[in-house]
């Protein structure tokens, strides 16, 4: 038998979720022991860095960072207590055609780690499948079921186009600086200064990895987490603009347009509006 691949399995939704399931800020003096799979376990870092290791196989930990792990896999992790790991989690079967569960054998998952770059259609999802999972009802579900077909897709994605990876270098903690800290005031020469870089060396390796040029990574980056403080707190659009290092709100609408196709009063009344938003307390 020909192993099925993850989107096989995710667009028709054949899967079962088991719990545990959740998102969690890891405690400052957490560490994952040696944990031997019953069944799949899915688990997307959304914020934080630190240290995996599975069959053998260092795996360095950061924002966007998802691991699938088959039955039988054994996961260690551990983190930096100073930026510790904030983690999306579930446990799973995946079903045949049958209902049947499915096994390393016979279900090809992408190679891990895969880095999803676009958080900010992540991090709403696993949201999703967490609150559908408290809500237990049959809407609930059904909104879980559906957005966890959607993250797993998203995962597929990724793992096919490898300009999303982490390449191990310097570059990579740059990048990932850039996505904690997004306000900082950070230019082009100093990015290509703490990467090792020259500046035309930055921009290529930056195109090659996100698609962006390093100035529209750092855009990019300012409008997700301006996205997040929206849905998640009370700061006005004037406060979020502040923070993330807009001198000038007038800007930060023309950027945030850009990025979004709307302007973030829209997208925050049209976040106010759907039915399946959240609250700030999730």
């Amino acid at each position: 038998m020909t192993p099925l691949a993850l989107a096989d399995i995710a667009a028709p939704g054949r899967l079962r979720i088991t719990s545990p399931v959740g998102i969690i800020r890891c405690e400052p003096v957490w560490e994952f022991k040696p944990y031997r799979l019953m069944d799949f376990l899915l688990w997307c870092v959304l914020d934080g860095v630190g240290t995996a290791w599975v069959a053998g196989r260092e795996l360095v930990l950061g924002p966007g960072t998802c691991l699938l792990l088959p039955p039988g896999a054994a996961l260690t992790a551990t983190h930096d207590p100073k930026r510790r790991l904030r983690v999306f989690y579930l446990h799973a079967d995946f079903l045949d055609a049958r209902g049947r569960p499915l096994d390393a054998t016979t279900l090809k998952l992408p190679v891990m780690p895969v880095v999803v770059s676009d958080l900010s259609t992540l991090e709403p999802l696993a949201r999703q499948v967490v609150q559908g999972s408290a809500a237990d009802t049959a809407t609930g579900r059904l909104r879980r079921d559906l957005a966890l077909r959607l993250v797993l897709l998203k995962i597929d994605e990724s793992a096919r186009a490898p300009v999303t990876r982490s390449d191990g270098t310097k570059l990579t903690a740059v990048l990932l600086a850039v996505r904690e800290n997004p306000g900082t005031a950070w230019t082009v020469p100093a990015l290509a200064a703490s990467a090792g870089l020259s500046v035309s060396q930055l921009a290529r390796r930056v195109r090659v990895l996100t698609g962006l040029s390093p100035q529209e990574f750092v855009i990019r980056a300012r409008i997700e987490r301006a996205r997040r403080l929206m849905e998640e707190s009370a700061m006005s659009l004037e406060q979020i603009a502040g923070s993330l290092g807009y001198t000038d709100v007038y800007f930060f609408h023309r950027q945030f347009k850009a990025v979004a196709g709307v302007t973030p009063g829209h997208w925050r009344r049209d976040l106010q509006k759907s039915p399946l938003s959240l609250s700030p307390n999730g």
